[in-house]
């Protein structure tokens, strides 16, 4: 089975250099995957099939552990779970590949690494559902902000449309395309990295950041509340 054009962001948390990581996919990460339809214009592609997110396990690479998403978490630490990059190459289920884990800034562009993060923080700050509706319709808004030619993010308008193949599907891609017309209103609070091959598919990585950093934050906020307070009296 080698489906194409599907989708890969998953939770790793490398940046920096590039790392070394021999990938194996195994399945669509909710099951029986449900299908999207992408339809581009102006240099955006089109796809018609399967999406979602993909499950995999991952070796020789650095801090497994951080290959943990908060929105789809994975549970073994060599596991994790990521979504497509690209609709161009393709990929197979249940084969090792070696691929390059780079940062997303230098792939995308800092503008797309960003709207990219921002999608995770929007899913994550709404408790959005993953479920294979939810998991397509959430590939197709990563191929909104990564294909789309025009300005702002929009599934019915712009160089690429987005949509369900299935009715009962469509409210999950409609909650997606109203995290993508917001997306100013959510702080880029993951890291984006891809796992890059110049033969396969390329897959997304969105890691949540470390616990200690969110502590540093949550203290040095609480910092600036005193601050505030000690000047008020």
């Amino acid at each position: 089975m080698s489906p194409k054009l599907l989708p890969l962001v998953a939770a790793l948390t490398l940046a920096g250099s590039a790392h070394a990581v021999t990938v194996n996919m195994t399945d669509f990460n909710f099951g029986s995957p449900a299908k999207a339809v992408i339809t581009g214009s102006a240099g955006s592609p089109s796809y018609t099939g399967d999406a979602g997110a993909f499950r995999g396990t991952q070796t020789n690479a650095p801090a497994p552990d951080a290959r943990r998403s908060s929105i789809t978490a994975s549970a073994s630490p060599t596991s994790f779970v990521a979504w497509c990059a690209e609709l161009t190459q393709s990929f197979n289920f249940g084969v090792s590949y070696d691929y390059s884990l780079g940062d997303g800034t230098s792939y995308f562009g800092a503008p797309r690494a960003t709207d990219l993060s921002r999608l995770f923080t929007a899913a994550a700050a709404n408790s959005f559902v993953f479920d294979s509706a939810g998991s397509a319709a959430f590939q197709a808004g990563i191929w909104e902000i990564i294909y789309e030619q025009d300005a702002g993010y929009d599934f019915l308008d712009g160089t690429l449309h987005g949509a369900a193949a299935n009715a009962a599907n469509q409210p999950a891609f409609d909650t997606v395309n109203s995290f993508l017309m917001n997306l100013g209103q959510y702080a880029a609070s993951y890291h984006i990295d891809v796992l890059t091959n110049d033969e396969h598919q390329d897959f997304l990585v969105a890691t949540v950041p470390e616990p200690e950093t969110w502590a540093m934050l949550v203290g040095g906020l609480g910092v600036i509340g005193w601050m505030r307070r000690r000047r008020r009296s």
